[in-house]
């Protein structure tokens, strides 16, 4: 049995997507859109007398979104703590999703769980640098408060959304006697640090010192230094377990769990940072062999235990 989904909605940008800078003025994005949500998934469900599952293909679009984002940056155009505003971003979500449940014995299920997506830049977004020019004693980037830098290069590069392919093979069994085990092997990959957004405008070739482009700034080097962060494919493996008794009316159940049982190290996701915004200081703090300002990435848990002991009345 198969079915199909489609619908198109728009949504209202949240309040810290309109507020340029809320902590110093009430400015606002300039002619803010409503985001489109444009989405199709077609289902096909498998009811078998020993085999049930679904298959999934699925297809969202979202246009017109707007992001604001802060950090201190030195680039072509100057240096100052900014708030950076993206408008006209679209982003793609596609793929597809399986899930197989076969009960091998009364006793035994195994289980398969697979997704495979692309997740992606749909568009290459405009970007205006806003700053905050009251009490500024030193020379400002513009006496306005904002500069627009123009598009942003980011089309299909791919979006930090966790890893964008992963497969589960598991494995329970339930004995007669009330007590259970059951165990999970997990592959993630294609998994991405997030991209800086002002890195990929014009400004990124400009030299602060000349007001011209770096002489080296070749779309060769750039694209090498801007090359997007992939992180590491790994392997968890997940084990629980449980068992119940009936005392004197009363249930009594153990349950138990054991997550990444081999204490595997792995990264979860993470971030370019936007400080070195011109080529020139982004390529002398890659070459210094220890950045100053590399991606920055945070891990998952090693091993972890868990245990839970009931008593029903």
């Amino acid at each position: 049995m198969g079915c199909i989904k489609r619908g198109v909605s728009d949504q209202a940008p949240v309040y810290q997507n309109v507020f340029i800078n809320p902590r110093e003025n009430n400015q606002v994005v300039n002619d803010i859109q409503s985001e489109t949500i444009t989405t199709t998934d077609l289902n096909y469900y498998i009811r078998l007398p020993n085999l049930t599952g679904r298959v999934t293909g699925y297809y969202t679009r979202f246009q017109n979104i707007t992001d604001i984002n802060f950090f201190f940056v030195d680039a072509g155009v100057g240096s100052d703590f900014v708030q950076e505003v993206l408008t006209d971003l679209d982003k793609l979500h596609l793929g597809t999703e399986l899930g197989l449940e076969y009960q091998l014995s009364s006793a035994v299920k195994l289980s398969l769980v697979a997704s495979v997506g692309k997740y992606l830049y749909a568009s290459d977004p405009y970007v205006t640098i806003n700053f905050d020019t009251a009490g500024a004693e030193e020379d400002i980037l513009n006496p306005e408060g904002n500069i627009d830098l123009g598009v942003a290069k980011v089309k299909d590069y791919k979006l930090s959304q966790g890893p964008q392919k992963a497969f589960a093979l598991g494995m329970e069994y339930r004995d007669p006697k009330y007590w259970w085990i059951g165990a999970t092997a997990n592959y993630l990959g294609n998994n991405y640090a997030s991209i800086s957004t002002i890195t990929r405008t014009q400004s990124f070739y400009l030299d602060p010192e000349t007001g011209y482009n770096f002489p080296d700034a070749t779309d060769e080097n750039v694209d090498h230094l801007l090359s997007q962060n992939k992180l590491d494919n790994f392997y968890l493996l997940n084990m629980v377990g449980g068992k119940s008794w009936l005392k004197k009316g009363r249930y009594i159940s153990v349950f138990a769990s054991i997550n990444n049982v081999f204490d595997a190290v792995f990264r979860t996701g993470g971030y370019e940072q936007s400080r070195n915004g011109n080529f020139g200081q982004l390529q002398q703090d890659n070459l210094s062999g220890n950045p100053s300002f590399a991606p920055k990435y945070w891990y998952g848990y090693g091993r972890t235990y868990f245990i839970n002991f009931a008593i029903s009345f």
